[in-house]
């Protein structure tokens, strides 16, 4: 998408696209907005009306991206000047609107189908909110050892949809027993509750990868070292291999955890033979709480050589919530009440 918005003309063809598109969506919906009116009733305070929030918020980050996107190229066809959209005005915009969102979800979990009295939805949220701002709050000291207020509020909300969807599912086998109780709900119900874990999974990653991230750029000779978080990088030279199709250069980088060795990693500067193109290969260490990883820059004099080295904390959570979303939406789709349905209409 950036690419596109690098190019005017491009950038256009993208515009006619999304208008052919969302225009036909509002084009159909217009044509068969009677056949689809709802009848129901329900008062403020009900299910319904959380996920219709829901729904309202979602369609507006849809709308902040698409903005976000197309703002620079309306701006620059219509001869009013270059300009970028950047990280701030996600971030000033998006956060918002997640924690509303990831809000909402909790308490439509929590509220009745049609009307649920205001006494009672203040008793059913009292625990999970108490046990969410404490939480919350203590997360950053126990992870960093000092205060900051995104990761809290993402471990917050995180603990919000947990204790939430751990009331609503007591609240629903409290009858009949854990374990039969458990068997007897439908894969739309698991599904709606990993789809919404997934969401304060991928909050919670992006708050960490954001706030607690370490990047570093420096010129590293054989022999030398350097401190990042628990891990200790020692630059032990570089090698010449041999590949498929490209010949290249290859770091030799020994990670130490806690003074002893955990891994060695291999940064390539590679040469393609057939073009003649350079291309770095980044040598990644994975793990579910972090990511390292570490990529040649250019030679430098006396065999040293600029290294960069980047410590993501938690950005794996980003892909996991992503995931645990999808599996949720396919299970939703699998349930039986769905195809039943469809089987009908048809």
């Amino acid at each position: 998408m950036h690419a596109f918005a690098a190019d005017p003309e491009r950038g256009f063809f993208v515009l006619v696209l999304l208008a052919i598109t969302v225009g036909g969506s509002l084009l159909l919906y217009a044509l068969r907005a009677t056949t689809v009116a709802s009848r129901s009733v329900y008062s403020f305070w009900s299910r319904e009306t959380f996920l219709l929030a829901n729904n309202v918020i979602l369609i507006i980050a849809a709308t902040v991206v698409l903005l976000g996107t197309l703002y620079p190229l309306l701006l620059d066809a219509f001869g009013g000047g270059k300009v970028s959209v950047g990280p701030p005005y996600f971030n000033a915009v998006f956060v918002p609107l997640m924690v509303l969102l990831i809000m909402a979800l909790g308490l439509g979990l929590l509220a009745k189908w049609k009307n649920i009295e205001v006494f009672e939805l203040k008793q059913l949220i009292r625990s999970p909110l108490l046990l969410a701002l404490v939480l919350g709050v203590a997360f950053p000291f126990v992870y960093a050892g000092e205060f900051n207020w995104a990761t809290a509020l993402a471990a917050a909300l995180l603990v919000w949809l947990l204790a939430t969807s751990y009331r609503d599912l007591s609240r629903r086998v409290r009858h009949q027993g854990w374990v039969r109780g458990l068997r007897q709900l439908n894969p739309g119900y698991y599904g709606m509750m990993l789809a919404h874990l997934g969401v304060g999974v991928t909050a919670m990653g992006i708050a960490v990868v954001s706030h607690y991230e370490a990047n570093h750029d420096v010129r590293m000779a054989p022999g030398e070292n350097l401190q990042v978080e628990n891990y200790e990088f020692v630059f032990e030279g570089t090698r010449e291999i041999a590949g498929p199709n490209y010949a290249a250069i290859q770091g030799i980088i020994r990670v130490n955890e806690a003074g002893e060795l955990y891994t060695y990693l291999y940064p390539e500067k590679r040469t393609y033979t057939a073009r003649n193109q350079m291309m770095t290969e980044a040598a990644i260490d994975p793990a579910l709480n972090r990511d390292i990883y570490i990529a040649m820059g250019e030679p430098l004099d006396n065999g040293a050589w600029a290294v960069r080295i980047h410590f993501k904390p938690m950005v794996r959570w980003i892909w996991l919530g992503g995931v645990l979303m999808s599996i949720g939406a396919g299970l939703a789709v699998w349930d039986k009440r769905y195809r039943r349905r469809r089987g009908a209409q048809g």
